[in-house]
């Protein structure tokens, strides 16, 4: 009897294991989603001309407006970025202006701010 309930645990044991093998087996992960950057670029204007002076920018993630994700001294950049919302700003002799925009993976974006 004894041996009997000790090939019975054995069963068991074995049987438990196989089946949370075959449950692990069928789980599968969620395929991964590669978001790539998008490309921006930014240009300041003066009388409908590049401004050709050095321009503060400041491009912030919508999500966090106290740490911008890049700062620039030109009249004009061209960025990488993860896709998201973003909000551009520029500053020229104390005059401030700027626009939200949103990026999609492998997207372009062309923000365009006059200075005047």
């Amino acid at each position: 009897m004894r041996g009997e309930k000790k090939g019975m645990c054995w069963r068991v044991l074995l049987a438990s294991a196989v089946f949370v093998w075959q449950s692990l087996s069928m789980v599968q992960a969620e395929p991964t989603v590669l978001e790539e950057d998008g490309i921006v670029k930014l240009v300041a204007t003066l009388q409908n001309n590049p401004a050709f002076t050095n321009v503060l920018w400041r491009v912030y993630r919508m999500d966090d407006m106290r740490n911008p994700v890049e700062t620039i001294t030109r009249h004009t950049a061209t960025l990488n970025l993860r896709p998201g919302a973003y909000k551009a700003v520029a500053v020229l002799n104390n005059k401030e202006r700027s626009r939200a925009f949103q990026l999609k993976s492998k997207g372009n974006a062309e923000i365009v701010l006059s200075m005047d």
